[in-house]
């Protein structure tokens, strides 16, 4: 990625921050021997295996895989792109960046962020005059303080065609920037005309203060009454959660969530103090705002409105997350309710209390659907499992299986007979889905013993990768032996190539830069897992190293020989002698050279 930031500046910034600072300052860890230790925030677990390496400047987590030095946490943990990392680093560090003096190829860089950033204060300009009056009122019906219209930075879009159209001119912003923006539509005639006209408006803000979008709500009797921006290159309806960026402190505390549908839901319960509230708001909950979720809380709360659309939806929503194996309470407020209306009405004890006692997602299933009948039991039985046979930890759907059986009093082990034949479904699907072997695998299935062979090949190209991280006589020696084009596997190669490449193997690598210099997600948690093993699992006084090298070089003659034997066949059936003979005498050669390896 061409940046105008200079790679020296960069270094200084990753040298600035501590990785197990930086990391401190969102998640908590402890110390475990020379590392430090914590719950991985990437995803679900209870055991701890994310681990951060204080020396080597890295952190990897040995459950999902992911590793990284800094910089890359910051991206992964706080969704940021590379430069906004950088920059709040660098900003951590009192390191003063370039200025901007030209555009970065970069989706940070969009120029629908600044358009976007025009736009809020626009809007919120509008509001704080005399045409803001009814919208202001409006905030003022609903409980909603200065600090909360301020936090969220809500606006208003006056009526009338082309406000904004106007005022974007007058700064220099051409319509066709708003219309990527999604802030007007286009005319048939080639004109254009304001989306927003008339409604308090909603910024959509990330984590880091960029907005991506817009959601206006109506103040007349204009249809529909909730509007939101279309997709853009910066905003997808589908991943992105209201509300996530003010949550986001009160979430790392507590782990857990409040889930809401809309706008104002959210405001009210953030007013009242549920500032670990998030809404799905301008969309039904996707599975990828379950997944974004899921990073940030291992137990959510539903919140959604009490008639039968709000029930459904919280059903709805409420699977999405279950799959994911997060803790589900759902809270069933009355049929006549909305949790605006609820807190506003009846204060946050009344709510707290309606927490207390909500329900976890089997129950509330049940209680919201008819399941008197037997035909009605059975439905609702496959519905609730075609949600558990998406869950990956095999001991919460048991337990969830068990739960079904009992609520709908059916037989345990018919609810388990259907489970297993979903799965087996779903295998063959999986089955069926893959690509077709190669003819040549096709006609020789692999026998025990090649596969023993390619592991034990793997697991020293694996051993001499992580001797090259670690430098000092091991890495000379195996510098000394091989070369990149020894390693069988793609990423080994790669990784090897790198580190031979710099021509010091002696020094050990600096694994957080080299991590930094790849954007592929495989070669760089595959550096950290490896830099990450203990010092006897890579090397043992020289002859674990001796035995790693041996053993790849042998895979590599190994390979060649098989590759001479398929020329010399080819060579038999042509009947040419010249090239029949030199084959022979190269297969002869590799085999000495075989043997030699054997017996050193």
């Amino acid at each position: 990625m061409a940046k105008l930031i200079p790679q020296e500046l960069i270094d200084d910034v990753r040298s600035a921050n501590d990785i197990v600072d930086v990391i401190s300052e969102r998640i908590p860890v402890k110390k475990a021997g020379r590392n430090y230790r914590a719950l991985c925030p990437f995803h679900n677990e209870k055991t701890p295996s994310f681990n951060i390496n204080p020396e080597r400047q890295i952190y990897h987590c040995f459950g999902c895989g992911v590793g990284g030095n800094v910089i890359s946490f910051v991206m992964e943990y706080d969704k940021v792109g590379f430069l906004d990392a950088v920059r709040e680093l660098a900003s951590r560090a009192g390191i003063r960046l370039p200025e901007r003096s030209g555009r970065y190829r970069d989706e940070a860089e969009d120029p629908i962020y600044e358009t976007n950033a025009r736009t809020v204060r626009h809007f919120q300009r509008a509001l704080a005059s005399e045409r803001g009056a009814a919208a202001r009122d409006y905030c003022r019906a609903r409980g909603l303080g200065d600090d909360v219209v301020e936090e969220f930075r809500l606006g208003f879009a006056p009526p009338g065609w082309d406000g904004l159209i106007k005022a974007a001119g007058a700064d220099g912003v051409r319509p066709q920037a708003l219309l990527e923006a999604g802030l007007v539509v286009e005319r048939d005639d080639g004109g254009h005309y304001d989306r927003f006209r008339d409604r308090l408006i909603f910024p959509l803000l990330l984590s880091n203060g960029r907005v991506v979008g817009f959601g206006g709500r109506a103040l007349g009797d204009q249809e529909p009454k909730y509007l939101n921006s279309p997709e853009t290159r910066v905003y997808r309806k589908s991943h992105y959660l209201y509300g996530l960026a003010q949550a986001r402190l009160a979430l790392r505390s507590t782990r857990e969530a409040i889930l809401v549908e809309g706008y104002t839901d959210l405001l009210s319960l953030h007013q009242a103090g549920f500032t670990n509230t998030v809404a799905s708001a301008g969309t039904a909950f996707t599975r990828d705002q379950a997944k974004t979720l899921s990073r940030y809380a291992d137990k959510v709360f539903l919140v959604y409105d009490g008639d039968s659309a709000g029930i459904q939806a919280a059903t709805r929503a409420a699977e999405e997350l279950v799959r994911l194996g997060l803790k589900m309470r759902i809270v069933a407020l009355p049929d006549d309710a909305d949790p605006d209306s609820y807190v506003r009405e009846r204060g946050a004890d009344a709510l707290r209390q309606e927490l207390e006692r909500s329900l976890d997602f089997i129950d509330f299933f049940v209680a919201a659907n008819p399941v008197e009948l037997p035909e009605e039991r059975e439905g609702a039985a496959r519905r609730l499992i075609e949600t558990v046979v998406q869950l990956e930890d095999p001991l919460k759907a048991d337990l969830m299986l068990e739960k079904i059986a009992e609520a709908l009093s059916v037989s345990r082990g018919a609810v388990a007979r259907v489970y297993e034949a979903r799965m087996d479904e779903i295998r063959k699907r999986g089955r069926r889905a893959k690509p077709d072997a190669q003819p040549e695998e096709s006609a020789a299935r692999p026998t025990k013993g090649s596969d023993a062979i390619r592991s034990a090949t793997l697991t020293a190209e694996r051993g001499l990768v992580a001797i090259l991280l670690r430098g000092g006589d091991g890495a000379r020696s195996v510098a000394d032996a091989l070369t990149p084009s020894d390693f069988a596997d793609p990423t080994l190669r790669e990784i090897a190539g790198k580190v031979l490449e710099a021509g010091a193997p002696d020094e050990p690598v600096d694994v957080s830069a080299l991590v930094g210099d790849t954007e592929d997600r495989v070669v760089r948690a595959l550096v950290t897992e490896l830099s990450m093993e203990p010092e006897g699992v890579a090397e043992d006084g020289g002859r674990l190293c001796g035995d790693y090298i041996r053993t790849v070089r042998r895979s590599k003659i190994e390979a060649e020989i098989r590759a001479v034997e398929r020329l010399i066949r080819s060579a038999e059936l042509t009947d040419d002698q010249d090239a029949l003979l030199d084959k022979v005498a190269l297969r002869q050669e590799l085999a000495r050279q075989l043997t030699e390896l054997s017996t050193d």
